[in-house]
């Protein structure tokens, strides 16, 4: 009665950055993407927050853009990914990265082979998903990317509690 179905993890991790290049300095960047919060017997999960960590923030996407040499494409809760019950699971989010340069990547991530459990007959949400020009991923990895890669990070939903 007084746990939640499992949320999406506790961080989905993206670092980038690159060294100097001519006419462009040296850059990096950290952020943590939220996903979908667990159902509990009261209440449905939250979607696109951060669940098991704090102190972090939701940068505007108009600022990144305006200091780093990317575009979002797309920034928006993942439709569907909260696991079904009487109380559904919050839903995920899709992030879409387009890189204007050479930047490398770092991704750590969770519930990317293993979806966030529903409680009390109630639905498992969707795994995570990382996908780099159309070809999927693995969970944790590192890579060299040029201008013109897209990357889309697609973050678990929360699972839901009960039976529909």
């Amino acid at each position: 009665e007084k746990i939640p179905a499992a949320s999406h993890g506790s961080m989905n991790n993206v670092a980038m950055g690159s060294v100097a290049q001519a006419g462009q300095a040296a850059w990096d960047y950290y952020e943590t993407l939220g996903g979908g919060m667990g159902a509990s017997r009261h209440r449905p999960g939250l979607s696109g927050v951060q669940t098991h960590m704090t102190n972090t923030l939701n940068t505007p996407v108009e600022a990144m853009e305006m200091y780093y040499p990317l575009r979002i494409k797309s920034y928006a809760l993942r439709k569907g990914s909260g696991g079904e019950g009487r109380h559904t699971g919050g839903n995920g989010l899709v992030r879409e990265y387009e890189f204007l340069s050479r930047t490398h990547v770092t991704l750590l991530t969770e519930r990317r082979e293993y979806r966030p459990w529903g409680l009390d007959s109630g639905g498992h949400a969707r795994a995570g998903e990382n996908i780099l020009n159309g070809k999927r991923l693995p969970a944790k990895c590192s890579l060299q990317l040029g201008a013109g890669d897209c990357l889309t990070v697609k973050t678990p939903g929360g699972g839901g509690f009960g039976q529909k």
